[in-house]
């Protein structure tokens, strides 16, 4: 059996082709969209064209015809909404049935209220019992008064969805679920932190950056800002007064650099100077990691001002994780943050790769957490419970 995973970004679609037969490998692939937009405002011609190579180029090589897919996508104006559903049961004890009930009734009141997005993510934060509270799905049969459920749910726009289903319709392959991509990555890293409690993760990309912030490996808050790694070059390119190809190369050589980004500390560098020579020998290199810092300090600052993180007083054993092609400017480098972030204990680049990508959205699938499936995986005919969600698979 393969199962398809695609990231769908707007500079850069991925592609893994994941094979249950373990004499057989998986397959992974990825092609530039060369789009310096936002998936919102991207040319779903040019994009289709883009697709449509990808995926030929893959059939062929693992000799199958992709007949369904899996979609993985980060949009700007998705909503993140949490909501608290309870009920009544009179001390009775709470079947699985009744647990389903209350997700379905939340699932509508969400749906209606927001009929121009689509629900892709359902997640259960907390099952509380009258006042015992489980992060996991308890043990059926226990008796309560009051049942309450907090649940967080992810949209999306339905446009947006319906322009992309469009492109893998015209190549007759069917899209089995859409999910959020920075969710679905932070997700899958958050188990290689298990050390720590509480854990955000800042998804920098190429024009926009995903905070996701987990407590006790369940998602509190989940949102985006429209600031990324090309805010950076477009930065160095306007003040410096370079190309935006030279500014590129410029942010691409901090990557092997070891610099300390902070407001005030003098750039101590030498592998920097090859590369500003490459294109302008006049150019500062004070001035060019303080263009750098202000722009990631912003990012940073805009991403955390929505958060309203606990017990800051107390010692919370944060630890702040960058991902995406736009951190990767702070691999090898130090960066100091404003004091108003003491509470983060330590801070972590974990560079990402096609296949750890791809296969974020495999496990999403394949190991039990607090998703909701939203899909039924079983083509033949089945209940209404079944059918309305397989509960954590």
């Amino acid at each position: 059996m393969l199962e398809t995973f695609i990231d769908f970004g707007a500079y850069k679609t991925r592609l893994g082709v994941f094979n249950s037969n373990s004499n057989s490998k998986d397959y992974f692939a990825e092609k530039k969209t060369n789009s310096k937009t936002s998936i919102e405002n991207i040319n779903f011609q040019i994009l289709e064209k883009k697709i449509k190579e990808l995926i030929q180029v893959t059939e062929k090589k693992i000799n199958f015809h992709i007949k369904e897919t899996n979609i993985m996508l980060d949009v700007s104006n998705y909503n993140s909404i949490d909501i608290s559903l309870k009920k009544n049961f009179e001390g009775k004890n709470i079947s699985l049935e009744d647990i389903q009930i209350l997700l379905q009734e939340s699932r509508q009141i969400v749906q209606e209220n927001n009929k121009d997005n689509k629900i892709i993510h359902m997640i259960v934060k907390k099952f509380i019992f009258d006042e015992k509270i489980f992060q996991e799905v308890p043990e059926i049969g226990l008796k309560c008064k009051n049942l309450t459920l907090e649940i967080k749910f992810i949209c999306f726009p339905k446009n947006i969805l319906d322009k992309i289903e469009n492109i893998f319709n015209h190549n007759d392959i069917i899209i089995n679920s859409f999910s959020c991509s920075s969710y679905v990555k932070s997700l899958n890293y958050n188990k290689l932190f298990q050390n720590h409690k509480k854990k955000i993760f800042l998804d920098i990309g190429f024009k926009k950056t995903c905070l996701a912030v987990y407590d006790n490996n369940i998602l509190i808050h989940l949102h985006s800002v429209p600031l990324g790694g090309n805010h950076i070059t477009s930065d160095i390119s306007q003040i410096l007064k370079l190309s935006e190809e030279e500014s590129e190369i410029i942010k691409k050589s901090f990557n092997k650099s070891e610099t300390v980004f902070t407001s005030d500390n003098k750039l101590k560098n030498n592998i920097l100077k090859d590369d500003i020579k490459l294109v302008n020998q006049d150019i500062s290199q004070d001035l060019l990691k303080k263009v750098i810092f202000a722009r990631i300090e912003e990012i940073i600052n805009l991403s955390f001002k929505k958060v309203h993180f606990e017990n800051l007083n107390e010692k919370n054993n944060y630890i702040l994780v960058f991902t995406g092609e736009g951190s990767k400017i702070l691999n090898n480098n130090a960066i100091y943050l404003e004091n108003r972030y003491n509470f983060i204990d330590e801070m972590n680049f974990y560079e990402e790769n096609l296949e750890s990508i791809c296969r974020s959205a495999h496990n999403l699938f394949h190991n039990n957490n607090n998703e909701v499936n939203l899909v039924s995986k079983k083509p033949k005919k089945i209940g209404f419970f079944e059918k309305l969600l397989n509960l954590f698979n």
